[in-house]
């Protein structure tokens, strides 16, 4: 039970560090770093920094050809994903981008009960659909957009590379691999991706202007890409992908209170009802994965039942 609870723990901060993206990515940009640089500094700097930790713990960091073939595609499949879906920002509004990207968790579901023969809840097909119902919501902020054929196509392809990344994690031959060393040859291998990147399309890396901007772009490095990497890989090996894929529902949560809270983003009626439905989604995810299985009675808390129990019938007879 203990070994589970850890796994929804990681999950939910996975998700959860990941909204902060734009809470540390945005300030970087209007300082005049560029998109590509940023995302080259960001999966740099959390590689390097994890390196560096590893080394001095003097981790083993010997692989064997087939870790390294499956290391590398899960770590292109994840800075895919990372840059598709901050391209399609340029082609579709950033609501209907989020809602068609938070399909994966039905990705991974379908791809475990089809490949692995996976046994998938009713309670948490039901979370899954409320999970996405709750990201529609929150993301829909009433802003009309054009929905071109390339951003949707981007978009869509995100979806793929992030349901094999949480799948291959649990799936490959690495799945048993240590958290930290498997985070680090991800982040690496999504560092020279964006690499690449900036090489094919010939653009000089952006130098740091600051101290205030090397700040951000050192938080955007641990916090949503090291931390939530880490906790991701964490959650995928002691609750399996599909929980995991559930539990990212709290990503766009955390990226709307952070737009609320620090950038002064308004959050209408709709986009609360969407943060309650998502709650709600996550509240049934870790009971369906508790000791004693999903059972509707325990969403009402235990002293309300009890005091419900305890009232007497009102006699209304004289």
């Amino acid at each position: 039970m203990m070994y589970r609870l850890k796994g929804l723990i990681y999950g939910v901060i996975s998700s959860a560090t990941f909204g902060l993206i734009p809470l540390f990515a945005l300030p970087a940009i209007r300082n005049g770093i560029g998109v590509d640089s940023v995302m080259f500094y960001r999966f740099g700097i959390s590689a390097l920094v994890l390196g560096l930790w590893l080394v001095i713990r003097r981790y083993d960091l010997r692989i064997s050809g087939r870790e390294l073939f499956t290391l590398a595609g899960l770590g292109i499949f994840y800075a895919m994903t990372a840059l598709l879906l901050t391209i399609s920002y340029l082609y579709i509004p950033s609501g209907i981008a989020t809602t068609i990207h938070f399909l994966y968790p039905v990705v991974v579901t379908t791809v475990m009960i089809l490949f692995f023969k996976d046994k998938v809840s009713v309670p948490v097909i039901g979370a899954t659909l409320m999970a996405i119902l709750g990201v529609y919501l929150l993301s829909n902020n009433g802003t009309a957009g054009t929905v071109s054929l390339k951003g949707l196509l981007l978009v869509l392809t995100t979806v793929v590379t992030y349901a094999l990344y949480i799948v291959g994690v649990n799936k490959s031959c690495v799945h048993r691999m240590d958290g930290l060393k498997l985070t680090f040859y991800v982040l690496l291998a999504g560092a020279m991706v964006f690499g690449l990147n900036l090489s094919v399309k010939g653009v000089p890396l952006d130098p740091i202007p600051d101290w205030e901007t090397g700040v951000y772009l050192l938080l955007l490095a641990l916090i949503p890409t090291l931390v939530s990497d880490f906790t991701l890989i964490l959650s995928v090996q002691h609750v399996g992908s599909t929980t995991t894929a559930v539990l990212g529902c709290m990503e766009p949560l955390t990226a709307v209170c952070m737009g609320v809270w620090f950038l002064h983003e308004s959050l209408g009626f709709w986009q609360f009802a969407g943060i309650v439905i998502i709650l709600s989604a996550v509240s049934v995810v870790i009971l369906a994965n508790s000791k004693d299985g999903f059972r509707p009675r325990r969403l009402i808390p235990l002293k309300l039942r009890k005091a419900v129990r305890w009232i007497k019938p009102i006699n209304f007879s004289h």
